[in-house]
């Protein structure tokens, strides 16, 4: 039916508050950079959201039973219970009763490197450090230390290194000190195979960043937790994706419910309406970039709440209509120029001025859809029931990141199974009875409902539907 569109993947590339403190003054002496460190006021932190404990199947261990938090069925996002008695339960056991497997807690083998990135105050962003040694981590220093990054005190980033994903934590600690020119500013990563794994790495790597600054070179405690947890390095790590080969993707990442619900809050209360404009450019398969001042780390959340907005699980189509790159720099900005469709965040305004990066800007609260695509995107009278709708949904919901990512499969669904039985059909024509099976409105989506098809490869004919075509007479829409 469609063909997945050759994604080049964006080489070496929730709603969390980041807070600063005052920063520490250092002023002593060092035997490695002529400055020791006194803290005179609280460190500055980077605010990490309350991830659940995770640990994953490892087949290298035998005879531990470990549990898997998190799954995706049928379009929905399901936590798996695991039944554990309580402290004043007791478990009983016949004598003739075999034991158990043993109980362990191994941590998940999900990193394929780690690294330190630091500002020079002579050569700029700079890879200080890396595990393992031989791995290319090329363009991690310009994604792991934003642009812009010395205007905040702590951030935390999340970006796309090939076809991985990377988190880090940045911290700024201002020191007396001529050569680093009164700032120390460093971020400690780490690359991992998909998404879903990246905030169980926060914590972690925010206390090492602040050990990072205080004690530069002390690598000990990063290299113990790549020991622990490595994963097998795929052998095409270096290798340009080819076509028709689907990216790695994970399902929305596992965090605490409070942190669901206030990533989404914060979303919906940005956006508001235009989340429909934003879910219309997804379907599209558009290229979204969100600008942003730093801290970049609540536009990485809402990244990844827009990439929730084209899901599906309709047979036929790739299973993710747009690509989450997360933060991009400057750096990027020859590859990003190769994506036919994503959704993705930055701090640099240079972007906005360059033509051929991307559809939609998003910039703070406001979506700016270019003059050619409004007739695509506008937001149409069913757009704003339907936002109605989902608020109160959501509102009324236990799991409202699971109610609004199950309110769009549905959704979607529709629109696709509706697009799939008329190509299928003798007739081939979508007319309005369809169109309302859709959820869409006959007066204003018809030029919608026929770009989509043309965007996924439904050979149908859209009757009615307004069109750009110089020559009526040839127009295969007009009916």
């Amino acid at each position: 039916m469609a063909d997945e569109r050759d994604d080049t993947p964006l080489l070496p590339s929730t709603n969390h508050t980041t807070t600063s403190t005052s920063p520490a003054i250092l002023e002593s002496e060092g035997q490695n950079n002529n400055t020791t460190l006194r803290t005179d006021t609280e460190e500055s932190s980077c605010v990490i959201p309350d991830a659940d404990k995770v640990t994953h199947n490892n087949n290298d261990d035998e005879g531990c039973t470990q549990s898997v938090p998190f799954s995706s069925r049928s379009g929905a996002l399901h936590d798996l219970d695991v039944a554990v008695p309580n402290n004043n339960e007791s478990v009983s056991r016949t004598e003739n009763s075999p034991p158990g497997p043993p109980q362990c807690h191994l941590p998940p083998r999900d990193i394929i490197s780690i690294f330190v990135v630091v500002f020079d105050s002579k050569e700029g962003n700079l890879l200080e450090w890396r595990l393992p040694q031989e791995l290319s981590l090329e363009g991690v220093e310009f994604r792991a230390l934003i642009s812009g990054a010395h205007t905040v005190t702590s951030d935390f980033i999340f970006f796309r290194q090939g076809d991985y994903y990377g988190a880090a934590c940045y911290e700024k600690l201002e020191i007396i000190s001529d050569a680093e020119r009164g700032a120390r500013m460093k971020s400690v990563g780490v690359i991992v195979s998909s998404y879903s794994l990246l905030h169980h790495h926060l914590e972690f790597l925010s206390q090492q960043v602040r050990q990072m600054l205080v004690r530069p070179g002390e690598y000990g405690d990063l290299e113990e937790y790549y020991r622990e947890r490595k994963a097998f390095i795929p052998s095409s790590w270096d290798t340009p994706q080819k076509a028709g080969q689907s990216p790695i993707h994970a399902p929305y990442p596992r965090t605490s419910m409070e942190v669901q619900d206030k990533e989404l809050r914060d979303f919906l209360s940005t956006y508001g309406e235009q989340s429909m404009v934003l879910w219309r450019a997804t379907l599209l398969r558009k290229r979204v970039l969100l600008l942003s001042a730093p801290p970049i780390g609540p536009a990485c959340s809402r990244v990844r709440t827009i990439s929730l907005l084209c899901s599906h699980t309709t047979l036929g189509l790739p299973s993710h209509l747009l690509r989450p790159l997360f933060y991009v720099s400057l750096a990027d900005m020859d590859l990003i120029q190769d994506q036919h469709s994503y959704v993705a965040c930055t701090t640099e305004r240079i972007f906005e001025e360059k033509s051929g990066i991307c559809d939609i800007y998003v910039d703070n609260h406001s979506v700016k859809v270019p003059p050619n695509l409004q007739h695509l995107l506008s937001i149409t009278t069913e757009d704003r029931k339907r936002f109605t709708s989902l608020q109160s949904i959501i509102q009324n919901s236990s799991s409202r990141l699971e109610a609004f990512h199950s309110f769009f499969t549905d959704l979607n669904n529709r629109i696709f199974t509706t697009l799939s039985d008329v190509a299928l059909s003798a007739r081939a024509t979508v007319g309005k009875e369809e169109i309302l099976s859709m959820g869409l409105s006959p007066q204003q989506d018809r030029g919608f409902v026929r770009e989509l098809a043309a965007t996924h490869g439904f050979d149908v004919t859209v009757k009615g539907a307004a069109c750009q075509c110089c020559c009526p007479l040839c127009c295969s829409c007009v009916s």
